[in-house]
């Protein structure tokens, strides 16, 4: 009887765990999907504007809104990702972490209460095989989180790269509070979050995308 119904539960935590990752795979291909026709109107508009408008301001605004083009379409490519085996293709680490720190660097704050983003590489060439759309969804996600624990007090993120044995380490690292010792085992939890407005997306995409990657 014992063995039954631990088998019984064995089933429905089994069950349960399948039935939630359907649910985020579901919710994140349906936003892809749901961000596709902004991402068509938008498009349209600029190619008018550019045909329409001469003045400075008008170019300045369509190269934003071009910007912002390229980043939402990057965003409903990382989504419809998901649920799906990741692509293996060479993959530069070295740029991947480049290209996420000049994103960041981009966004916060220079003046009072800064927050520094320095980059260091201990190799000259790294490069892997993994899906290069999840790979940096991935470090945006440690980034993110590295950013909001640093909100209002400064300091510094260090972002950096370097080989190990069977493959490439990279590493997001901040000089911030840290997480509390009782919480570190839930902050890889779905909907976990130790921010008042925090969903608790990010760091278990991160996991998915690394696991999937082999680690």
């Amino acid at each position: 009887a014992g063995v039954l119904l631990l088998a019984a539960v064995l089933i429905v935590r089994t069950g349960g765990r399948a039935a939630r990752e359907r649910i985020w795979a579901g919710m994140a291909r349906e936003s892809a999907h749901q961000l596709g026709t902004p991402l068509s109107s938008l498009a349209g508009w600029i190619e008018l504007l550019d045909e329409k408008g001469d003045a400075d301001v008008v170019r300045r605004a369509t190269g934003q809104m071009r910007a912002d083009l390229e980043r939402l379409e990057r965003i409903a490519n990382r989504f419809e990702r998901i649920g799906r085996d990741p692509r293996s293709e060479p993959v530069d680490a070295r740029a991947l972490v480049d290209r996420v720190a000049a994103y960041f660097r981009a966004r916060v704050p220079t003046q009072s209460r800064s927050i520094d983003i320095t980059v260091r590489h201990d190799d000259a060439e790294l490069t892997v095989l993994g899906d290069p759309v999840l790979l940096e969804w991935a470090i945006e996600a440690l980034a993110k989180n590295a950013v909001d624990a640093l909100a209002g007090r400064g300091g510094t993120i260090s972002l950096s790269t370097g080989r190990i044995d069977g493959g490439v380490r990279i590493r997001v690292a901040d000089d911030g509070p840290g997480i509390p010792r009782e919480l570190r085992m839930r902050v890889f939890e779905p909907g976990f979050s130790t921010k008042p407005a925090g969903w608790g997306i990010g760091l278990p995409l991160a996991r998915r995308i690394v696991e999937g990657h082999g680690g």
